[in-house]
């Protein structure tokens, strides 16, 4: 009798592993975020439109900025990372193409083009990604980014003009989809202050 009742607890504990084994484990799942906000249509005051091409690179991102994280901050000085919430690439990847087309929105050059390029320019716009960040610094938390842009006169390699820009936009939500809304307001509006600065910078032809 003993020999079957330890048979039968045997059976009722690898039945119990097993159901344990099969059970669905509940994994949180991550989420990719863009930043694809369609740019606004900007209205150059200057009535001639300059025949010159202008290159835009690719931004570069400064160390802690390079990669597809979500980057906040809790403290100053110490970057963290959301662990289920990314960007679909790099950020500096994902402005290149909203840089360039509000360049073209602005229809002041005769062509924009992004690298890799192989032909020949007038001018070269370089940028850098100094901060993309959601800052819980406060009650309400802030989205601040920062970018340095270089313009580049390709005939003799002079520096133009270099100007460092920064947008901060309150998060309507304290999380990190908040972050993302705010992010794009941020990125349209500093891409919209680049332009003007270029455009700026570049005479009439």
């Amino acid at each position: 009798m003993k020999k079957w009742c330890v048979r039968i607890g045997v059976v009722f504990c690898v039945i119990f592993l097993t159901g344990c084994d099969l059970s669905p484990i509940k994994v949180a799942s991550e989420s990719s975020y863009t930043m694809t906000q369609w740019p606004k249509k900007i209205t150059i005051s200057k009535k001639s439109v300059s025949r010159s091409t202008i290159l835009v690179s690719t931004p570069v991102a400064s160390p802690g900025y390079r990669s597809s994280r979500m980057i906040y901050v809790l403290i100053p000085y110490q970057l963290k990372a959301f662990a289920n919430h990314r960007w679909v690439a790099p950020p500096s990847e994902l402005l290149l193409p909203l840089l360039a087309d509000q360049l073209r929105e602005a229809h002041y050059f005769k062509a924009v083009v992004t690298s890799p390029f192989s032909g020949s320019a007038s001018y070269q716009l370089n940028t850098q990604l100094l901060t993309l960040q959601q800052e819980f610094l406060q009650p309400q938390s802030h989205i601040r980014l920062t970018m340095e842009a270089t313009l580049i006169h390709l005939s003799n390699g002079h520096v133009v003009a270099s100007r460092v820009f920064q947008i901060v936009i309150p998060a309507l939500q304290n999380n990190p989809y908040g972050g993302v809304l705010a992010a794009n307001i941020a990125a349209n509006q500093m891409m919209h202050q680049i332009v003007k600065f270029v455009v700026k910078k570049v005479p009439r032809k």
